[in-house]
């Protein structure tokens, strides 16, 4: 009782979810901005929508929205930052003074924490350019914020595991090199690691402690200061054997910066300062700041020999069940079936494809993967002999590989893996990547959007002609791009006030929760009667028309919206000028809301319904799905 209420700005970033977890764990009231910004990203959206489902509460505002930002800070006692400064990616630290400006006008803030989380921008005044933007602008923030009195915490987090620990502090990837390992200097730099979930807990803890008020934390837990060499040795501990070691002097390491691209450039400045300067331990904590672990004994943080455990090879067993092979397991589905997979105790092979590069949520995906016991194989796509040997390891090959019109659109890469499949000759079950309409019974369909059905049946016919022995599911309409938002495009929310209906908005859909198409689709692998067949995903309450849809959603705000209609002439007719990608979006809802393409053919001999197959699966309702989008 009596702890602060928390605004996050920036909750669905790297840091920032991690905070908005922590806030609700320490038992605070705890509200997340919802940016217009987020647009389509349907993985922020859903992951906007899983925190109000923990307990969070959404609220509404733009940081270029000076009114909005007001009443969103007045509603809290503390306000925490999380927008992204990290040089490859957005670089958005100095949209923080609109921020300030919204604080200092609501008046009502007893804290502001604003994104830092990293090293102490306060003793970075002589680092090296372009990399010292971030120090600069951050110190334009600090500027503002104590010019207008506001009361703050600044958190010096230092080096994030993920990005310094989790490869063994070498550039240019995120995850533990096998034989050879790169040293800076001769690699004695003490080094400060953190668990980004630790720093989130630290964060929390010191938002109502007057210890840390108008003072910088510096997060320096004694075990995790570590040289290079001494995060070296514990990994060489956890596999049983020695890198072979090479060291890259202060001067030669300077000069690869020259011709590398800015953000490369931003990189090697930052490594320069951490591991030959050692600016994150070459200081004492003085007068104006505290050290998190000091403060606060009881965190029980996370040591680095328990950080690297993960990115050891780990083992599963699954007795009489098929081994599976997720292609694409980071992706919206991907990441779906993986969890299917290993929850109905399926040994899981994830491929882990080397053009994820820097990509930390994949990367960490795929860490999260091991963890939860999935194995990771490494093979990329465009290299047939690592790909026959991933597939050789496994029964069932699943891909999912994104079709969707609006990101990439890699359909056809699969042929690769058909080739590899074909090659290996061992695979009992191959599913391709479909999750959507039955591109068989798609022939007819608009261009542009038809090149998705087109390329899926090139897929089909490779795959058949190579006899390789396959299950395609048909999945209809994910809940998260056509319930979530009653089916209105260009949003991914609900409409408050008015609706769009399609014509008469009584045509047959089928609509499904995300994770039931996992837990359907891992069903069918072992089972004879899905064997060279489609499978469709029509449980019947959830074959909704969209009026059917809106009512639902109606019954849980407890009003009704103002509905409008656009025929299918207009509805076409709305193609006209419009990008490639929106073109796509319509004529697939063209398909779905006017033709009913999902519903107005019944299953023949060479398909089988999902939830008649399997009655055990308790699927979700779309009134269940819906719940979770009303405001808490």
């Amino acid at each position: 009782m009596g702890k602060s209420k928390v605004l996050i700005v920036g909750g669905t970033g790297y840091v920032g979810r991690r905070i908005v977890k922590a806030s609700l764990e320490q038992g605070h009231e705890t509200y997340v901005l919802q940016r217009p910004e987020i647009g389509l990203d349907i993985e922020k959206v859903q992951m906007l929508l899983s925190f109000k489902k923990q307990g969070a509460r959404l609220v509404e505002a733009s940081v270029t929205d000076h009114e909005s930002l007001v009443d969103a800070v007045k509603q809290v006692d503390v306000v925490i930052c999380t927008m992204s400064g990290v040089h490859f990616r957005s670089h958005n630290l100095l949209m923080q003074l609109k921020l300030v400006e919204a604080i200092k006008t609501a008046g009502n803030v007893k804290r502001f924490l604003p994104s830092e989380f990293g090293m102490d921008p306060a003793r970075m005044g002589h680092a090296l350019e372009p990399g010292r933007v971030s120090f600069d602008e951050k110190m334009v923030v600090r500027k503002a914020i104590e010019d207008a009195n506001i009361p703050f915490t600044y958190i010096s987090a230092n080096c994030f595991a993920g990005y310094f620990a989790a490869n063994l502090s070498q550039m240019r990837t995120l995850l533990p090199p096998r034989d050879k390992v790169l040293l800076y200097g001769d690699a004695n730099v003490k080094v400060v690691y953190m668990d980004e979930d630790d720093v989130a807990t630290y964060t929390i803890k010191t938002i109502d402690d007057p210890r840390t008020l108008n003072k910088t934390v510096y997060l320096r837990p004694p075990e995790n200061i570590l040289t290079q060499r001494q995060l070296i040795d514990k990994w060489e501990k956890l596999i049983g054997k020695k890198l072979d070691k090479f060291s890259i002097s202060e001067q030669d390491f300077l000069a690869s910066m020259k011709d590398l691209d800015y953000a490369s450039q931003v990189g090697v400045g930052h490594f320069y300062h951490i591991f030959y300067e050692g600016c994150l331990t070459n200081f004492e904590i003085e007068e104006g700041g505290e050290e998190a672990s000091e403060l606060y004994p009881e965190v029980n943080y996370t040591r680095m020999d328990q950080y690297l455990r993960v990115n050891k090879q780990s083992r599963g067993e699954a007795m009489g069940k098929s081994k599976v092979l997720v292609v694409g397991g980071t992706g919206y589905v991907g990441r779906r079936i993986v969890k299917a997979s290993l929850e109905q105790g399926h040994e899981t092979y994830v491929l882990q494809r080397p053009e994820i590069g820097l990509d930390i949520e994949k990367v960490q995906m795929l860490l999260s993967f091991k963890k939860q016991g999935a194995r990771l194989v490494e093979a990329s796509v465009s290299d047939h002999e690592s790909l026959v040997d991933a597939v050789k390891q496994v029964d069932v090959v699943i891909c999912t590989m994104s079709g969707v019109h609006f990101r990439s659109h890699n359909l056809l890469m699969q042929l690769k893996l058909v080739e590899a499949i074909k090659t290996a000759g061992n695979v009992k079950r191959f599913l391709p990547s479909e999750f959507g309409m039955d591109p068989a019974q798609m022939g007819h369909a608009l261009e542009p959007g038809r090149v998705t059905f087109d390329e899926k049946m090139i897929v089909r016919k490779a795959i058949e002609d190579a006899n390789i022995p396959f299950t395609y599911i048909s999945a209809n309409c994910f809940a998260g791009y056509f319930a979530a938002n009653l089916s209105q495009m260009k949003t991914l929310l609900p409409p408050r006030d008015k609706v769009l209906l399609y014509a008469d908005g009584n045509v047959k859909v089928v609509y499904m929760d995300e994770d039931d198409v996992a837990t359907y689709t891992i069903k069918t692998i072992d089972d004879p009667r899905a064997l060279n067949k489609t499978v469709y995903l029509r449980p019947p309450e959830n074959i909704l028309t969209q009026r059917q849809l809106i009512e639902k959603w109606e019954k849980l705000i407890g009003r009704q919206l103002e509905k409008s209609s656009i025929s299918e002439q207009d509805f076409l007719a709305s193609m006209k000028g419009m990008d490639l990608a929106d073109q796509v979006g319509v004529g697939h809802f063209y398909h779905i809301y006017y033709e009913g393409c999902l519903t107005n053919f019944d299953i023949g001999e060479g398909g089988e319904e999902a939830s008649q197959l399997y009655p055990e699966v308790k699927y979700t309702r779309m009134d269940q799905y819906l719940k979770v989008k009303r405001r808490t």
